[in-house]
Parts: C-alpha cells; structure tokens; sequence
C-alpha cells in the first residue's frame, strides 16, 4: 500500500510541476495576454479527451472483474472509436480557436500555429487514456508514476529550448505535443508488459451484445465528462466572453493554483480505487479517502487563501496581486473544499454501483446549473458568476451523490456526517493556523510555502487523528457481543 500511495503521488507531482513550470515560463517569457491564449489552448486540448466517449471507464469496470479476453477487446474498441471520433473534433476545435474575439491579431496568428501541437497532443493524451484506465485497475502504479514522470521531463525540457529560440506558444504546445506522446508509447509498453496479449490495433469485437453493453456503460461516463467539462472547462471560454485575456490569464492562475491542490487529493481516489470496488473494503477505504483528501484539499485551499500571496508572485510576478486572482482564489477554493467532500463517494459510485449513471446524473445536473449560472451572469458580475456557478454546481452534486451512495451503502445520515466530520475539523484547525499566521507568511516565497505546509499538515493530522478514534470506536462496537449490547 505504501508504495502504491508513494508512486501515485509522484505521478501526481510531476504533472502539477510540469503545468506550474510551463504557466510560470509563458507568463514571464510572454505576457499575461499570451498566458491567456495558452489557457484557452489547453482548454482545448483537454476537450479532446471526450473523444473515448466515455469508454475509458468501461475498461476499468470490466478490468476489475476476471475477463482478460473481455478487457482486451474493450482496449482495442476504445482505440478505435478515439481513432475516428479525435480527429473530427480536433477539426471543430481548430476553427473555433481561429474565431477568440478578444485577441489581437498577433495573438490569433500564434494561436494558429500553436492550435495543431496541442490538437496532436489532445489525441495523442484520448489515446493513453484507456492504457492508463487499464493498469490502474491491475495495480501498476511504478509503471504510470515513471511514464508520467519521463514525460514531464520531456515537455519542460522543450518548451524552455523552444520559447528561448522562438518566444511563442509553439514552445510549449510542442513540449506538451512530444511529452503526451512519450507517456502513450511508454503507457503502451507497461501494458504489454502487464498482459502480453493485449493488442494495441483498433478493433470491433464480434460480439454485438458486449459492444452494446460497453456503449450503454460509456455514454453515462461521457455524460458525466461532459458535464465536467462543460463546467469546470467552459468557464474559460465564458469568460473570454466579457473579459480581456489579461482576466482570463489571471484567473488561470487561482484556478491553477486551486485545481493543482484539488488534484494532490485526488491521488487517494486512485490509490484507493481497487479498494473502493471491493465489498469488504469499501467502507473502510472510502471513510479514509473521503477524511485524508478533504482534510489535504480544505487546508491546502485554505493555507493559499490566507498565506500563499508571495508564493504566488514568486510563481506568476504581479498577477498574484490582482483582484481577479484574489477573488478567484476564495470562490473557486470554496468550491473546490465541496468537490474534496464528494469525491471519494463519487469513485465509489463509479466503480461499485449498479450503473455509471448513478454518478453521472448529479455530475450532469450540478455543471448543468454551473454553465447557467456561469453564463447568465458573466455579463453582470464577471468572475463573481463564473466561480461562484462552479460553487453552486458542485453543492449540488455533493448533496445528490451523497444520498445515492448512502443508499447503496444502507448508511444513515449520521454515518455521512461521521464520514465527512474528521475533513471539517482539518478545515476549522487550518482556518484559525492560516489567520494567525499570516503577517509572517507575507515576509518571502520561502516563508509562505513553509506556512502553507505547515497549516496543511496540522488539518490534515487532525483529519487523520480523528478518523483513527472513529476507526478504533467502529472496531470496539463490532466487536461487542450482541447480549452485551442488548443489556445496555
């Protein structure tokens, strides 16, 4: 366990420091215009990742159960439909960015050039997507950890030769290009590795009813992706609609900042995942997941609300200290402490429940009043409507996967309280932790990120203490015996 949860994390950090370094080297190199272009970019190119139509989720559910030959012909109708559906959605894609109303037209003839990279490196990332679905669920954690991590390399190494040769958005759009093609071919030789059979051509399995079965289970996954990124994406483009890419650029920094703590909480949800598909485990693990990741998330967000400003100006230079940033920061961090509380439950959902579309009908409906929020308002209150739907949305999706997976769990409303108490008390600890110190956290970078770590783990240690007592009180319960309880 300790080296799979090790493994996931360094997976997880490279990625973060591959999107930290390459967002601190446009905007220093570039500008906060060209920062902005870059985030309408990759945008983009993570939109490519519905091209699977949602079959990446039916290789991990049919991985998880003893098939080979069913997960084998899952991979390779998956590398097929990416095949076909990537390109026709790279083509839609390109047009659109030719059309970004607020850049310049120097801006525009960068993001042209720029686009195709990033389109290639969209399908290249639709491709590895299954590949990675597949060794998550047989437990190959070293194998993703060093493919992540060689790719990584491999994208800041380039994008720093290139932008110093030809300061544009080609430098990074190529790093990101050949990094995502390294992590494919290395994803797809861990994958043989892990079963010699595997076959890496697009195929059409000869059963109908299992490619009827497989699209019924994606397209609750792809309407949950959807939803996603129709709401966690699309603000982006929301906001290029009554903003400059100035504004754009800095609230990439706050959701940046925020998404990349988001994300080192959801590392548990990965290291858990083969747990939370298991009977036996499934309440331990996500009473665990659901207590470390919102305790990790709640006093990251925290900690960067209160104590992190010279940390980000050591990142980004003076966009740290803009409004927008300030204002993204709070709402979208608050959003970001609701996701933390749902997460763990929504994988539960995903990979133990019934149908995908336990999970997918919440995640559809909650980004559903994010996009109306976000668009009704942007031209009232800007940023204020555009993070504040992302809050609204995601209190909505917590509350509805919460009430499926206490059904499916047979708990009551104590036990998601009990669940959910251990990352509220990590909150309150690191709230009063981040206020008091914050005129220290204000002297230097150094400083901020010592604070910060430090506000994060005294939450996260109360989160863990607190979950151990409730774990060591469910175990003396279980084990007193019935006539005992019946006396009392």
């Amino acid at each position: 366990m300790m080296v799979d949860l090790l493994s996931t994390c360094a997976r997880h950090v490279a990625q973060i420091a591959a999107g930290l370094v390459t967002v601190a080297l446009v905007v220093r190199m570039l500008g906060p215009e060209s920062l902005g272009a870059w985030t309408v970019l990759g945008t983009t190119g993570f939109l490519l990742g519905l091209s699977d139509l949602g079959l990446s989720v039916v290789v991990q559910r049919t991985a998880a159960r003893p098939d080979d030959d069913a997960t084998r012909q899952i991979l390779r109708l998956t590398v097929l439909v990416v095949t076909v559906v990537c390109p026709c959605l790279g083509a839609g894609a390109y047009a659109l960015l030719l059309q970004l109303p607020s850049a310049t037209e120097a801006i525009r003839a960068d993001i042209a050039r720029a686009a195709l990279p990033v389109l290639a490196a969209g399908w290249a990332g639709s491709l590895a997507s299954p590949f990675r679905s597949f060794l998550l669920m047989r437990g190959a954690f070293t194998a993703l950890a060093w493919a992540r991590a060689t790719a990584a390399a491999i994208q800041v190494g380039l994008t720093v030769v290139l932008l110093i040769t030809s300061r544009s958005l080609f430098g990074p759009a190529m790093g990101v290009l050949m990094g995502s093609v390294a992590e494919l071919l290395l994803l797809a030789v861990a994958s043989r590795r892990m079963d010699p059979h595997v076959d890496f051509r697009p195929g059409w399995p000869a059963d109908k009813a299992r490619v009827r079965d497989a699209f019924r289970e994606g397209a609750g996954a792809l309407a949950m992706n959807i939803g996603v990124a129709a709401a966690v994406r699309a603000d982006v483009f929301i906001l290029t609609t009554a903003a400059s890419l100035s504004m754009v650029g800095a609230y990439q920094v706050a959701s940046r900042a925020v998404e990349q703590i988001l994300a080192s909480g959801k590392l548990l949800s990965g290291w858990l995942l083969h747990r939370l598909g298991n009977p036996e485990r499934r309440a331990d693990a996500l009473r665990l997941g659901t207590a470390v990741m919102g305790a990790l998330v709640s006093s990251g967000v925290i900690a960067l609300a209160f104590d992190g400003t010279a940390l980000l100006e050591a990142w980004v230079g003076g966009l740290a200290h803009e409004r927008v940033t300030a204002l993204a920061v709070g709402l979208l961090g608050m959003a970001a402490i609701i996701a933390a509380s749902e997460e763990v439950a929504s994988v539960t959902l995903t990979v133990s429940g019934a149908t995908p579309w336990d999970v997918a009908n919440p995640v559809m409906l909650g980004h559903a009043l994010n996009v109306a929020v976000s668009v009704l308002g942007v031209g009232y209150a800007g940023v204020w409507a555009v993070a504040g739907g992302t809050v609204c949305g995601n209190a909505l999706i917590a509350v509805m996967v919460w009430r499926k997976l206490g059904a499916l769990l047979q708990w009551r409303f104590r036990d998601v309280l009990r669940t959910l108490a251990p990352a509220g008390a990590a909150g309150l600890v690191a709230l009063a932790a981040g206020w008091g110190l914050a005129p220290l956290a204000a002297r230097g970078p150094l400083v901020s990120a010592l604070i910060c770590s430090l506000v994060t783990l005294l939450g996260t240690g109360t989160a863990l203490l607190l979950w151990w007592r409730g774990k060591a009180s469910l175990a003396a319960s279980a084990s007193v015996p019935p006539a005992s309880v019946s006396l009392r």
